[in-house]
C-alpha cells in the first residue's frame, strides 16, 4: 500500500479501521479497490437522474453509491448519501440539491486523490 495514498485517505475521511477490516487486514487490497472505485459508475448515474430531475433515477444511483461509500468506508460523505438516499426514496427533489452538492464535492475530492495514484 502506498503510504502517502493511505494518508490521503484517510485525510479525506476515510475510516482507515473500518476499511482495513472489511478486507482482512489486507491494504493492498483495499488500495486496489480504491483505485477501482474510479470505474464505478453509481455517481455519474446519480447525477444523471439529478439533472434530469427525476427521482427515480437518481435513487437508483444514489442507492448504489450508498453501497460502496459503506464497504469502502467513505465515511466523508457516508452521511450525505445516506440523507439523499432517504429523499429520493420518498421520490422527492425537495432538499436533494444541496446534498448532491456536498456529495460532489467530496466524490470530486476523492477521484483527484485516486487519480494520483493509479497506475
Amino acid at each position: 500500500m502506498n503510504e502517502d495514498m493511505k494518508k490521503e485517505l484517510i485525510t479525506w475521511g476515510v475510516n482507515w479501521d473500518d476499511v482495513k477490516d472489511r478486507f482482512m487486514g489486507n491494504e493492498d487490497l483495499v488500495e486496489r479497490f480504491m483505485i477501482k472505485f474510479l470505474k464505478d459508475k453509481s455517481f455519474s448515474d446519480l447525477t444523471y437522474g439529478m439533472e434530469k430531475k427525476d427521482a427515480k433515477e437518481a435513487f437508483a444511483g444514489c442507492h448504489s453509491l450508498k453501497g460502496v461509500t459503506g464497504n469502502l468506508a467513505l465515511d466523508a460523505m457516508k452521511e450525505d448519501v445516506l440523507e439523499l438516499t432517504e429523499i429520493l426514496r420518498k421520490g422527492s427533489l425537495e432538499g436533494a440539491e444541496e446534498r448532491y452538492q456536498r456529495i460532489k464535492k467530496s466524490y470530486d475530492d476523492l477521484i483527484e486523490i485516486l487519480k494520483k495514484y493509479k497506475v
